[in-house]
Protein backbone atom coordinates (compact mmCIF):
# COMPACT_ATOMS: atom_id res chain seq x y z
CA UNK A 1 0.00 0.00 0.00
CA UNK A 2 1.25 3.79 -0.95
CA UNK A 3 2.26 5.78 2.05
CA UNK A 4 0.11 8.75 1.02
CA UNK A 5 -3.04 5.95 1.58
CA UNK A 6 -1.77 4.92 4.85
CA UNK A 7 -1.80 8.42 5.79
CA UNK A 8 -5.24 9.44 4.47
CA UNK A 9 -6.35 6.78 6.53
CA UNK A 10 -4.90 7.76 9.82
CA UNK A 11 -5.97 10.86 8.79
CA UNK A 12 -9.94 9.72 8.64
CA UNK A 13 -9.49 7.69 11.77
CA UNK A 14 -8.54 10.51 13.42
CA UNK A 15 -11.42 12.63 12.09
CA UNK A 16 -13.88 9.69 12.90
CA UNK A 17 -12.38 9.38 16.38
CA UNK A 18 -13.10 13.34 17.12
CA UNK A 19 -16.69 12.90 15.70
CA UNK A 20 -16.83 10.25 18.54
CA UNK A 21 -15.80 12.23 21.03
CA UNK A 22 -17.52 15.19 20.62
CA UNK A 23 -20.64 13.84 20.00
CA UNK A 24 -20.50 11.36 23.32
CA UNK A 25 -20.01 14.89 25.04
CA UNK A 26 -22.36 16.77 23.78
CA UNK A 27 -25.21 14.91 24.32
CA UNK A 28 -28.67 16.32 23.86
CA UNK A 29 -30.76 17.17 26.28
CA UNK A 30 -33.90 15.34 25.18
CA UNK A 31 -32.21 12.15 24.56
CA UNK A 32 -30.45 12.52 28.13
CA UNK A 33 -34.56 12.85 29.23
CA UNK A 34 -35.44 10.25 27.67
CA UNK A 35 -33.09 7.96 28.76
CA UNK A 36 -34.07 8.69 32.62
CA UNK A 37 -37.33 8.65 31.26
CA UNK A 38 -37.89 5.64 29.30
CA UNK A 39 -34.88 3.72 31.25
CA UNK A 40 -36.51 2.89 34.92
CA UNK A 41 -40.05 2.41 33.01
CA UNK A 42 -38.60 -0.38 30.94
CA UNK A 43 -37.18 -1.36 33.99
CA UNK A 44 -40.44 -1.18 35.98
CA UNK A 45 -41.62 -2.94 33.23
CA UNK A 46 -40.21 -5.88 33.09
CA UNK A 47 -40.39 -6.50 36.68
CA UNK A 48 -43.75 -6.10 35.94
CA UNK A 49 -43.78 -8.83 33.43
CA UNK A 50 -42.35 -10.97 35.99
CA UNK A 51 -44.86 -9.87 39.07
CA UNK A 52 -47.65 -10.31 36.44
CA UNK A 53 -46.63 -14.14 35.56
CA UNK A 54 -47.06 -14.98 39.52
CA UNK A 55 -50.15 -13.29 39.90
CA UNK A 56 -51.41 -14.97 36.95
CA UNK A 57 -50.04 -18.01 37.71
CA UNK A 58 -51.91 -18.03 41.73
CA UNK A 59 -55.15 -16.80 39.25
CA UNK A 60 -54.94 -19.91 37.38
CA UNK A 61 -54.22 -22.17 40.18
CA UNK A 62 -57.05 -21.05 42.67
CA UNK A 63 -59.95 -22.16 40.42
CA UNK A 64 -58.58 -25.84 39.77
CA UNK A 65 -56.94 -25.92 43.68
CA UNK A 66 -60.85 -25.26 44.79
CA UNK A 67 -62.03 -28.49 42.47
CA UNK A 68 -59.36 -30.16 43.58
CA UNK A 69 -60.24 -30.05 47.28
CA UNK A 70 -63.89 -30.43 46.52
CA UNK A 71 -62.48 -33.99 45.13
CA UNK A 72 -60.40 -34.59 48.19
CA UNK A 73 -63.71 -34.23 50.23
CA UNK A 74 -65.92 -36.19 48.16
CA UNK A 75 -63.38 -39.29 48.23
CA UNK A 76 -62.88 -38.96 51.58
CA UNK A 77 -66.31 -38.76 52.76
CA UNK A 78 -66.56 -41.79 50.84
CA UNK A 79 -64.05 -44.09 52.10
CA UNK A 80 -65.20 -42.96 55.79
CA UNK A 81 -68.18 -45.18 55.18
CA UNK A 82 -65.89 -48.13 54.08
CA UNK A 83 -63.72 -50.70 55.34
CA UNK A 84 -59.96 -49.84 53.52
CA UNK A 85 -58.56 -52.99 54.81
CA UNK A 86 -61.41 -54.95 52.59
CA UNK A 87 -61.27 -52.76 49.66
CA UNK A 88 -62.30 -49.11 48.90
CA UNK A 89 -65.18 -49.16 45.80
CA UNK A 90 -66.88 -45.45 45.04
CA UNK A 91 -69.96 -44.78 44.34
CA UNK A 92 -71.38 -44.48 40.22
CA UNK A 93 -71.62 -40.38 41.51
CA UNK A 94 -68.19 -40.12 42.98
CA UNK A 95 -66.57 -41.90 39.94
CA UNK A 96 -68.42 -39.19 37.38
CA UNK A 97 -67.09 -36.63 39.65
CA UNK A 98 -63.88 -37.43 39.46
CA UNK A 99 -63.51 -38.85 35.46
CA UNK A 100 -63.87 -34.66 34.99
CA UNK A 101 -65.51 -33.16 32.13
CA UNK A 102 -62.19 -33.20 29.87
CA UNK A 103 -62.59 -37.10 29.64
CA UNK A 104 -59.25 -36.82 31.81
CA UNK A 105 -60.19 -38.76 35.21
CA UNK A 106 -58.35 -37.31 38.17
CA UNK A 107 -55.94 -39.87 39.77
CA UNK A 108 -56.29 -40.51 42.96
CA UNK A 109 -55.21 -42.56 45.92
CA UNK A 110 -56.26 -43.87 49.98
CA UNK A 111 -52.82 -44.61 51.94
CA UNK A 112 -52.49 -45.49 55.43
CA UNK A 113 -50.78 -44.13 58.58
CA UNK A 114 -47.48 -45.94 57.18
CA UNK A 115 -47.70 -44.58 54.11
CA UNK A 116 -49.10 -48.03 51.86
CA UNK A 117 -51.18 -47.64 49.25
CA UNK A 118 -54.44 -49.13 49.88
CA UNK A 119 -56.31 -48.18 47.13
CA UNK A 120 -56.20 -46.02 43.97
CA UNK A 121 -53.51 -44.74 41.81
CA UNK A 122 -50.17 -46.25 43.41
CA UNK A 123 -48.05 -43.93 41.08
CA UNK A 124 -49.12 -40.91 43.12
CA UNK A 125 -45.55 -40.07 44.95
CA UNK A 126 -46.00 -39.09 48.65
CA UNK A 127 -44.97 -35.52 49.60
CA UNK A 128 -41.88 -35.02 51.33
CA UNK A 129 -43.11 -33.83 54.02
CA UNK A 130 -46.29 -35.51 55.00
CA UNK A 131 -46.68 -35.36 58.72
CA UNK A 132 -50.06 -35.70 60.01
CA UNK A 133 -52.10 -32.80 60.06
CA UNK A 134 -55.74 -33.47 60.61
CA UNK A 135 -58.23 -31.56 57.78
CA UNK A 136 -55.46 -29.39 56.19
CA UNK A 137 -54.86 -29.33 53.11
CA UNK A 138 -52.02 -28.98 50.96
CA UNK A 139 -50.78 -28.93 46.88
CA UNK A 140 -47.53 -29.48 45.25
CA UNK A 141 -46.21 -30.11 42.34
CA UNK A 142 -45.04 -33.63 40.90
CA UNK A 143 -43.96 -35.39 37.55
CA UNK A 144 -45.68 -38.39 36.57
CA UNK A 145 -44.91 -40.43 33.55
CA UNK A 146 -43.43 -37.32 32.13
CA UNK A 147 -46.50 -34.74 32.90
CA UNK A 148 -46.55 -32.17 35.53
CA UNK A 149 -49.50 -32.75 37.53
CA UNK A 150 -50.66 -30.94 40.85
CA UNK A 151 -51.24 -33.08 43.91
CA UNK A 152 -53.44 -32.28 46.57
CA UNK A 153 -53.98 -34.34 50.09
CA UNK A 154 -55.19 -34.54 53.57
CA UNK A 155 -55.15 -36.35 56.70
CA UNK A 156 -57.52 -36.68 59.00
CA UNK A 157 -60.13 -39.14 57.53
CA UNK A 158 -61.08 -42.37 59.05
CA UNK A 159 -62.90 -45.36 57.99
CA UNK A 160 -66.10 -47.10 59.78
CA UNK A 161 -63.40 -49.50 62.25
CA UNK A 162 -61.30 -45.89 63.39
CA UNK A 163 -58.20 -46.30 61.12
CA UNK A 164 -56.73 -43.22 59.73
CA UNK A 165 -55.98 -42.50 56.06
CA UNK A 166 -54.63 -40.14 53.72
CA UNK A 167 -56.41 -38.87 50.69
CA UNK A 168 -54.70 -37.76 47.70
CA UNK A 169 -56.06 -36.23 44.13
CA UNK A 170 -53.77 -35.24 41.18
CA UNK A 171 -54.10 -34.00 37.97
CA UNK A 172 -52.59 -32.84 34.88
CA UNK A 173 -51.28 -28.91 34.57
CA UNK A 174 -52.53 -29.11 30.47
CA UNK A 175 -55.47 -26.68 31.71
CA UNK A 176 -53.55 -24.52 34.31
CA UNK A 177 -51.39 -23.89 31.57
CA UNK A 178 -53.75 -22.60 29.27
CA UNK A 179 -55.86 -20.77 31.72
CA UNK A 180 -52.62 -18.91 32.52
CA UNK A 181 -51.20 -18.12 28.80
CA UNK A 182 -54.60 -16.56 28.17
CA UNK A 183 -54.28 -14.39 31.87
CA UNK A 184 -50.87 -13.86 30.81
CA UNK A 185 -51.94 -13.02 27.27
CA UNK A 186 -54.97 -10.76 28.33
CA UNK A 187 -53.27 -8.30 30.94
CA UNK A 188 -49.51 -8.24 28.82
CA UNK A 189 -51.55 -7.52 25.36
CA UNK A 190 -52.90 -3.84 26.61
CA UNK A 191 -49.08 -3.40 28.06
CA UNK A 192 -47.33 -4.09 24.52
CA UNK A 193 -49.66 -2.17 22.64
CA UNK A 194 -49.86 1.36 25.42
CA UNK A 195 -45.99 1.27 26.33
CA UNK A 196 -44.75 2.27 22.68
CA UNK A 197 -47.74 4.58 21.79
CA UNK A 198 -46.95 6.40 25.07
CA UNK A 199 -42.99 6.42 24.40
CA UNK A 200 -43.77 8.34 21.56
CA UNK A 201 -46.35 10.38 22.62
CA UNK A 202 -43.80 11.47 25.37
CA UNK A 203 -41.08 12.04 23.02
CA UNK A 204 -43.59 14.27 20.98
CA UNK A 205 -44.82 15.80 23.95
CA UNK A 206 -40.98 16.61 24.84
CA UNK A 207 -39.95 17.69 21.44
CA UNK A 208 -42.75 20.30 21.19
CA UNK A 209 -41.94 21.44 25.25
CA UNK A 210 -38.14 21.71 23.92
CA UNK A 211 -39.63 23.98 21.11
CA UNK A 212 -38.55 27.24 23.06
CA UNK A 213 -34.86 26.34 23.76
CA UNK A 214 -34.82 26.11 19.79
CA UNK A 215 -36.58 29.52 18.98
CA UNK A 216 -34.44 30.76 21.75
CA UNK A 217 -31.19 29.46 20.10
CA UNK A 218 -31.97 30.49 16.77
CA UNK A 219 -32.64 34.05 18.15
CA UNK A 220 -29.68 34.23 20.03
CA UNK A 221 -27.63 32.70 16.79
CA UNK A 222 -29.51 35.73 14.38
CA UNK A 223 -28.32 38.57 16.98
CA UNK A 224 -25.37 40.41 15.59
CA UNK A 225 -21.34 40.53 16.87
CA UNK A 226 -21.64 43.81 18.82
CA UNK A 227 -25.08 43.57 20.07
CA UNK A 228 -24.84 43.13 23.64
CA UNK A 229 -28.30 43.72 24.49
CA UNK A 230 -30.25 41.21 27.05
CA UNK A 231 -31.91 38.60 25.66
CA UNK A 232 -35.79 38.60 26.04
CA UNK A 233 -37.09 35.89 28.04
CA UNK A 234 -40.92 35.84 26.81
CA UNK A 235 -40.36 32.34 25.14
CA UNK A 236 -38.38 30.81 27.92
CA UNK A 237 -39.82 27.98 29.90
CA UNK A 238 -39.88 28.86 34.04
CA UNK A 239 -36.89 26.44 34.21
CA UNK A 240 -34.78 28.25 31.45
CA UNK A 241 -35.44 31.66 33.19
CA UNK A 242 -32.63 31.41 35.65
CA UNK A 243 -30.24 30.36 32.62
CA UNK A 244 -31.47 33.56 30.62
CA UNK A 245 -30.64 35.94 33.51
CA UNK A 246 -27.49 34.54 33.91
CA UNK A 247 -26.20 35.08 30.08
CA UNK A 248 -28.27 38.66 30.54
CA UNK A 249 -25.72 39.35 33.67
CA UNK A 250 -23.05 38.36 31.38
CA UNK A 251 -24.01 40.54 28.59
CA UNK A 252 -24.34 42.75 30.69
CA UNK A 253 -20.79 42.83 32.22
CA UNK A 254 -19.28 41.97 28.60
CA UNK A 255 -21.21 45.36 27.47
CA UNK A 256 -19.31 47.28 30.45
CA UNK A 257 -16.57 45.59 29.58
CA UNK A 258 -16.45 46.56 25.81
CA UNK A 259 -18.02 50.04 26.91
CA UNK A 260 -14.47 50.51 29.57
CA UNK A 261 -12.55 50.00 26.45
CA UNK A 262 -13.91 51.91 23.81
CA UNK A 263 -13.63 54.89 26.44
CA UNK A 264 -9.65 54.28 27.35
CA UNK A 265 -9.29 53.56 23.53
CA UNK A 266 -11.09 57.04 22.97
CA UNK A 267 -9.58 58.91 26.01
CA UNK A 268 -6.12 57.74 25.84
CA UNK A 269 -6.81 58.77 21.73
CA UNK A 270 -7.49 62.32 22.99
CA UNK A 271 -5.49 63.07 26.05
CA UNK A 272 -2.43 62.26 24.14
CA UNK A 273 -2.69 64.12 21.42
CA UNK A 274 -1.83 67.17 22.73
CA UNK A 275 1.81 66.20 24.14
CA UNK A 276 2.42 63.97 21.39
CA UNK A 277 2.09 66.82 19.17
CA UNK A 278 3.96 69.16 21.56
CA UNK A 279 6.87 66.68 21.59
CA UNK A 280 6.64 66.71 17.56
CA UNK A 281 7.28 70.33 17.89
CA UNK A 282 9.56 70.71 20.23
CA UNK A 283 11.55 67.67 18.15
CA UNK A 284 11.60 69.29 14.66
CA UNK A 285 12.95 72.82 16.58
CA UNK A 286 16.09 70.78 18.18
CA UNK A 287 16.57 69.35 14.59
CA UNK A 288 16.09 73.18 12.59
CA UNK A 289 18.19 75.05 16.14
CA UNK A 290 21.76 75.57 15.08
CA UNK A 291 22.55 77.11 18.72
CA UNK A 292 23.41 74.47 21.32
CA UNK A 293 21.33 76.51 24.10
CA UNK A 294 18.17 77.04 22.31
CA UNK A 295 18.37 72.90 21.26
CA UNK A 296 18.95 71.87 24.77
CA UNK A 297 15.48 73.87 25.63
CA UNK A 298 13.47 72.16 22.91
CA UNK A 299 15.37 69.30 24.09
CA UNK A 300 14.42 69.39 28.29
CA UNK A 301 10.82 70.58 26.88
CA UNK A 302 10.97 67.28 24.67
CA UNK A 303 11.65 65.07 27.87
CA UNK A 304 8.96 67.45 29.99
CA UNK A 305 6.18 66.67 27.18
CA UNK A 306 7.40 62.83 27.48
CA UNK A 307 7.25 62.27 31.42
CA UNK A 308 3.25 64.07 30.69
CA UNK A 309 2.67 61.70 28.29
CA UNK A 310 3.98 58.46 30.35
CA UNK A 311 2.24 59.91 33.54
CA UNK A 312 -1.38 60.63 31.38
CA UNK A 313 -0.85 56.54 30.04
CA UNK A 314 0.05 55.15 33.84
CA UNK A 315 -3.47 57.12 34.94
CA UNK A 316 -5.56 55.65 32.03
CA UNK A 317 -4.22 52.24 33.14
CA UNK A 318 -4.86 53.10 36.43
CA UNK A 319 -8.59 53.73 35.85
CA UNK A 320 -8.67 50.93 33.90
CA UNK A 321 -7.02 48.44 36.40
CA UNK A 322 -9.86 50.14 39.15
CA UNK A 323 -12.85 49.37 36.65
CA UNK A 324 -12.26 46.26 36.06
CA UNK A 325 -11.33 45.21 39.62
CA UNK A 326 -14.53 43.77 39.88
CA UNK A 327 -17.87 44.40 40.36
CA UNK A 328 -18.72 47.88 42.99
CA UNK A 329 -18.63 46.46 46.51
CA UNK A 330 -15.96 43.46 46.00
CA UNK A 331 -13.87 42.87 48.15
CA UNK A 332 -10.35 41.22 47.77
CA UNK A 333 -10.18 39.05 50.93
CA UNK A 334 -7.17 40.44 52.62
CA UNK A 335 -7.10 42.54 55.55
CA UNK A 336 -4.74 45.41 55.96
CA UNK A 337 -3.61 47.63 58.57
CA UNK A 338 -4.33 51.39 57.75
CA UNK A 339 -1.30 53.30 59.73
CA UNK A 340 0.97 50.87 58.04
CA UNK A 341 -0.13 51.14 54.66
CA UNK A 342 -0.50 54.89 54.52
CA UNK A 343 2.81 55.60 56.18
CA UNK A 344 4.89 52.87 53.39
CA UNK A 345 2.95 55.25 50.76
CA UNK A 346 3.24 58.05 52.18
CA UNK A 347 7.47 57.81 52.04
CA UNK A 348 7.43 56.59 48.72
CA UNK A 349 6.47 60.06 48.02
CA UNK A 350 9.19 62.30 49.81
CA UNK A 351 11.51 62.76 47.25
CA UNK A 352 8.76 64.10 44.71
CA UNK A 353 7.56 66.12 47.91
CA UNK A 354 11.55 67.08 47.92
CA UNK A 355 11.75 67.99 44.67
CA UNK A 356 8.22 70.00 43.96
CA UNK A 357 9.82 71.88 47.65
CA UNK A 358 6.37 70.76 49.52
CA UNK A 359 7.12 69.21 53.34
CA UNK A 360 5.40 66.17 53.42
CA UNK A 361 4.25 64.81 56.76
CA UNK A 362 2.74 61.93 58.19
CA UNK A 363 0.28 61.56 61.75
CA UNK A 364 -0.34 58.22 62.46
CA UNK A 365 -3.36 56.88 64.73
CA UNK A 366 -2.68 55.76 68.11
CA UNK A 367 -3.95 52.39 67.84
CA UNK A 368 -3.92 50.10 64.92
CA UNK A 369 -6.79 50.39 62.50
CA UNK A 370 -7.55 47.60 60.00
CA UNK A 371 -9.68 47.43 56.93
CA UNK A 372 -10.70 45.25 54.42
CA UNK A 373 -9.39 45.30 50.41
CA UNK A 374 -6.83 45.39 48.01
CA UNK A 375 -3.51 46.67 48.43
CA UNK A 376 -2.30 47.60 45.12
CA UNK A 377 -5.16 49.36 44.71
CA UNK A 378 -5.29 51.15 47.60
CA UNK A 379 -2.12 52.23 47.43
CA UNK A 380 -3.00 53.89 44.09
CA UNK A 381 -5.41 55.42 45.65
CA UNK A 382 -3.25 57.05 48.11
CA UNK A 383 -0.64 57.80 45.67
CA UNK A 384 -3.14 59.61 43.43
CA UNK A 385 -4.48 61.92 46.61
CA UNK A 386 -0.61 62.83 47.40
CA UNK A 387 0.09 63.18 44.00
CA UNK A 388 -2.66 65.67 43.50
CA UNK A 389 -1.84 67.57 46.71
CA UNK A 390 2.12 68.14 45.72
CA UNK A 391 0.56 69.01 42.54
CA UNK A 392 -1.57 71.88 43.29
CA UNK A 393 0.98 73.12 46.17
CA UNK A 394 3.58 75.50 45.58
CA UNK A 395 6.88 75.46 46.93
CA UNK A 396 6.84 76.29 50.47
CA UNK A 397 3.67 74.74 51.38
CA UNK A 398 3.04 71.57 53.22
CA UNK A 399 0.45 68.81 52.78
CA UNK A 400 -0.12 65.69 55.41
CA UNK A 401 -1.31 62.69 55.11
CA UNK A 402 -3.55 61.74 58.70
CA UNK A 403 -5.15 58.43 59.60
CA UNK A 404 -7.85 58.90 61.61
CA UNK A 405 -10.85 56.31 63.31
CA UNK A 406 -13.85 55.83 65.55
CA UNK A 407 -15.42 52.94 66.93
CA UNK A 408 -16.37 51.50 63.28
CA UNK A 409 -14.61 53.23 60.44
CA UNK A 410 -10.76 54.06 59.94
CA UNK A 411 -9.53 56.42 57.36
CA UNK A 412 -7.56 58.74 55.84
CA UNK A 413 -7.18 62.29 55.34
CA UNK A 414 -4.70 63.80 52.50
CA UNK A 415 -4.67 68.21 53.57
CA UNK A 416 -2.65 70.49 51.60
CA UNK A 417 -1.77 74.55 51.55
CA UNK A 418 -2.43 74.21 47.98
CA UNK A 419 -4.69 76.93 45.88
CA UNK A 420 -7.93 75.29 47.23
CA UNK A 421 -11.41 74.41 44.95
CA UNK A 422 -13.85 77.03 44.41
CA UNK A 423 -17.34 76.05 45.37
CA UNK A 424 -18.72 76.39 41.96
CA UNK A 425 -16.48 73.00 40.88
CA UNK A 426 -16.57 70.74 43.97
CA UNK A 427 -19.17 69.14 42.13
CA UNK A 428 -17.23 68.42 39.41
CA UNK A 429 -13.84 67.64 40.74
CA UNK A 430 -14.52 63.70 40.50
CA UNK A 431 -15.22 63.39 36.77
CA UNK A 432 -12.65 62.40 34.10
CA UNK A 433 -11.05 65.31 32.65
CA UNK A 434 -11.96 67.92 34.57
CA UNK A 435 -9.25 70.55 35.45
CA UNK A 436 -10.37 74.22 36.55
CA UNK A 437 -9.81 76.67 33.62
CA UNK A 438 -7.10 78.26 33.83
CA UNK A 439 -4.99 76.32 36.20
CA UNK A 440 -1.37 75.94 35.58
CA UNK A 441 -0.72 72.83 37.23
CA UNK A 442 0.40 70.34 34.82
CA UNK A 443 -2.05 67.35 35.40
CA UNK A 444 -4.48 65.43 33.35
CA UNK A 445 -7.74 65.36 35.34
CA UNK A 446 -7.41 61.88 35.94
CA UNK A 447 -6.36 61.43 39.71
CA UNK A 448 -9.36 61.89 41.43
CA UNK A 449 -11.53 59.94 39.08
CA UNK A 450 -8.88 56.88 39.68
CA UNK A 451 -9.42 57.74 43.68
CA UNK A 452 -13.50 57.72 43.44
CA UNK A 453 -13.31 54.50 40.98
CA UNK A 454 -10.74 52.48 43.63
CA UNK A 455 -13.32 54.01 46.91
CA UNK A 456 -16.60 52.44 45.15
CA UNK A 457 -14.82 49.32 44.60
CA UNK A 458 -14.23 49.61 48.09
CA UNK A 459 -17.49 50.55 49.76
CA UNK A 460 -15.51 53.65 50.80
CA UNK A 461 -16.83 56.93 51.15
CA UNK A 462 -14.31 59.30 49.30
CA UNK A 463 -15.54 63.11 50.03
CA UNK A 464 -14.02 67.02 50.25
CA UNK A 465 -14.22 68.11 53.70
CA UNK A 466 -13.43 71.56 55.45
CA UNK A 467 -9.69 71.42 56.52
CA UNK A 468 -8.62 71.19 60.05
CA UNK A 469 -8.01 74.87 61.84
CA UNK A 470 -4.60 75.62 60.99
CA UNK A 471 -2.74 78.35 59.37
CA UNK A 472 -2.70 78.04 55.23
CA UNK A 473 -5.40 74.57 55.21
CA UNK A 474 -6.82 75.39 51.54
CA UNK A 475 -8.38 71.51 51.14
CA UNK A 476 -8.91 68.09 53.11
CA UNK A 477 -9.45 65.12 50.93
CA UNK A 478 -10.89 61.98 53.35
CA UNK A 479 -11.62 58.22 52.53
CA UNK A 480 -13.82 56.63 54.95
CA UNK A 481 -13.32 52.60 55.20
CA UNK A 482 -15.68 50.36 57.24
CA UNK A 483 -13.22 48.77 60.49
CA UNK A 484 -12.93 44.88 60.40
CA UNK A 485 -11.52 42.73 63.11
CA UNK A 486 -7.96 42.44 63.61
CA UNK A 487 -6.45 38.82 62.03
CA UNK A 488 -6.08 35.91 63.82
CA UNK A 489 -2.13 35.05 64.80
Amino acid sequence: MPHGSSTNDSGFLRRLLHRKKRSQKHKTLLGKILLWMFGPLFLLWSIGIVITYFIAQNIANAPYDRTLTDHLRLLKYEVEQQHVRQGVELSASALTILSGESGRPVRWQIRDANGDSLAGNADIPLPDNWAYEKDKFKFHNETIDGQSVRVAYVWGGRDRQGESFLTLVAETNDRRGVLQQEILTGMLTPQLIVLPLAALLAGLGLTQGLEPLNLLQERIRARRPNDLSPISDDLAPAEIAPLVDAMNELLTQLAASTETQRRFVSNAAHQLKTPLAGMRTQAELALREQDPDKMGESLQQLVKGAQRATRLVNQLLALTRAEHSGNPGLFVPEKLELNALAERQTRQCVDAALHRGVDLGFEAFGQPLWIQGNGLMLAELLANLIDNALLYTPAGGWATVRVAGDADTASIEVEDSGQGIAAEHQARIFDRFFRVWGNSADGSGLGLSIVKEIADQHRARVELVEPAPRDGARTCFRVTFRKVSPPQA
